[in-house]
C-alpha cells in the first residue's frame, strides 16, 4: 500500500528539519511526504513547501496539509499559487463540514482536494461524495464509530470513483485500506508505536500489510503498565473493577 510520511513536517518545525525529516523518511522507504500549511504570511508556505518539493525532486509524492486554516479566497489563492509544485493534494484547505466550499474549490484548482478526517458518520462523508467536494476521501475509522460505518464510507467512495487515504491509526487502516479497490495511500504516524511490540514494515514507498493474524498487534508490556484499572463484564452485565 502507497504510504506517506507526515509526522516531520508540522508548522513548529523550522525548514532546517523539515528538510532533515524528510530526507530521513525517504531514506526509510517512505513513498511520499505530507507538510503542514497555513502559516499566517503565506510566503512562509509557499518558499518552505518549494524548499520540500526541490530537496524531494520533481516527481516525488508531496502534499500539503492546511487543517482547516483557510477561508474560501485564501484557499482558492494558496492553491493556484501551489499548482506548479505538482502536489499530490491539497488536505482540509476549508472548515470540514464546508463542503460546497471544497466542491468550489475542486472545480477550481488541478491539484486534487483531500478531506473528511475530522467528520464523524457515513452521512456526514456522504455530503463530500455529493457535492462532488472531495478527490481524496479521508475517514478515520476510530472518530466514524469504527470498522462497520467505515466500510460503508468505502464502499460508496468506491461507487464515486474518488480514491482514499485514511486518517491517521495506520495499525487499522492499512488493513481497511488493502480492500479498496482505487489505488488508495496510508498515512504514516509513528505515534502509537509503544502501544505494541510488533512493527509495519515499509519498502520501495509501500506499506506492507502483515500475514498476523486479526489486525496483528497485541499489546506491549509498556502499554499494560500504563493500564490503571481493569474492569469485568460478567454475564449479566455487572461490571467490576478487578485492577
Amino acid at each position: 500500500m502507497s504510504c506517506y510520511n507526515t509526522s516531520g513536517g508540522f508548522l513548529s518545525m523550522s525548514i532546517e528539519q523539515v528538510l532533515d525529516n524528510t530526507r530521513a523518511a525517504v531514506a526509510a522507504g517512505i513513498g511520499g511526504i505530507k507538510i503542514k500549511v497555513g502559516q499566517p504570511d503565506a510566503k512562509i508556505d509557499l518558499t518552505r513547501v518549494a524548499a520540500v518539493r526541490e530537496a524531494l525532486g520533481d516527481g516525488f509524492p508531496l502534499m500539503v496539509d492546511a487543517n482547516q486554516q483557510w477561508n474560501r479566497s485564501t484557499a482558492i489563492r494558496m492553491g493556484r499559487a501551489l499548482e506548479d509544485l505538482d502536489l499530490v493534494w491539497i488536505e482540509e484547505p476549508l472548515d470540514a463540514y464546508d463542503a460546497e466550499g471544497h466542491a468550489a474549490l475542486a472545480r477550481e484548482l488541478a491539484t486534487p482536494i483531500a478531506t473528511g478526517e475530522m467528520l464523524t458518520s457515513p452521512a456526514e462523508h456522504e455530503e463530500l461524495l455529493r457535492h462532488g467536494a472531495v478527490d481524496f476521501l479521508q475517514p478515520d475509522a476510530p472518530r466514524v464509530g469504527g470498522i462497520t460505518p467505515f466500510l460503508k464510507i468505502m464502499a460508496r467512495g468506491q461507487q464515486a470513483g474518488v480514491r482514499l487515504a485514511p486518517h491517521f491509526a495506520m495499525e487499522i487502516h492499512l488493513h481497511l485500506a488493502a480492500a479498496y479497490e482505487i489505488d488508495p495511500w496510508v498515512e504514516h504516524f509513528d505515534w502509537l508505536q509503544p502501544l505494541f511490540p510488533e512493527r509495519l514494515e515499509i519498502a520501495d514507498g509501500r506499506m506492507l500489510v502483515p500475514a498476523r493474524p486479526g489486525l496483528g498487534f497485541s499489546l506491549s508490556e509498556q502499554a499494560r503498565a500504563w493500564t490503571t484499572d481493569a474492569v469485568r463484564i460478567d454475564a449479566d452485565g455487572t461490571a467490576t473493577t478487578v485492577g
